[in-house]
């Protein structure tokens, strides 16, 4: 009998398009500066309001399919808004919290745009415009999990362990603003 571990790490869903409307309205309606509390190398980092608290809602639901978690009273540590331009980044990080989430909400760019600028005669994945995962497998070896990011993944929400090591690539195919929002949930 072969046994395969569970990987509960996390979770990929496709928003419907009223939580979009509703999230795109929730950006409008941001204005604080968040950057003071974030690593990233990026002009723009904005507290997300969920007025209605539907974010969180649908947060706490998808959260029951993460195996990492024993509880279902989460609650809102932080909600942001990221407006990264071309050349700007989020370097190797984890959260606070229990649980952090990413959702693309617009994607200028095409990865295989991004992809032949520098791959062209190596065996490498291109990471340009890419978010990664990065974590240790049941053998102890080091590894990497790629989405490679175009404007497909525009919706897309990913949810893991906020002490999970992720990081996000800058482009540079376009001079239009990539925007995502972000949070850590306790």
């Amino acid at each position: 009998m072969i046994v395969n571990p569970p990987n509960g790490f996390w979770t990929e869903y496709d928003l419907e398009p009223d939580m979009m409307i509703y999230l795109w309205s929730m950006i409008e309606l941001a204005q604080k500066d968040k950057r003071d509390t974030l690593i990233g190398h990026i002009t723009s980092s904005l507290e997300l309001p969920d007025t209605e608290g539907r974010l969180l809602s649908y947060l706490s639901e998808k959260a029951k399919d993460l195996s990492f978690l024993d509880r279902t009273d989460l609650k809102a540590e932080s909600f942001w808004v990221n407006f990264q331009k071309k050349n700007e980044f989020n370097p190797f990080h984890i959260h606070s919290g229990l649980m952090s989430f990413a959702i693309w909400m617009k994607i200028p760019y095409e990865y295989e745009n991004e992809k032949q600028l520098f791959i062209k005669n190596t065996k490498d994945e291109c990471r340009s415009g890419c978010f990664e995962f990065l974590y240790t497998d049941i053998f102890g070896r080091l590894v990497n999990y790629l989405y490679p990011l175009s404007p497909k993944s525009e919706g897309k929400i990913i949810m893991f362990p906020a002490m999970l090591s992720h990081q996000v690539y800058p482009f540079y195919t376009s001079d239009q603003t990539r925007i995502s929002i972000s949070g850590n949930l306790i």
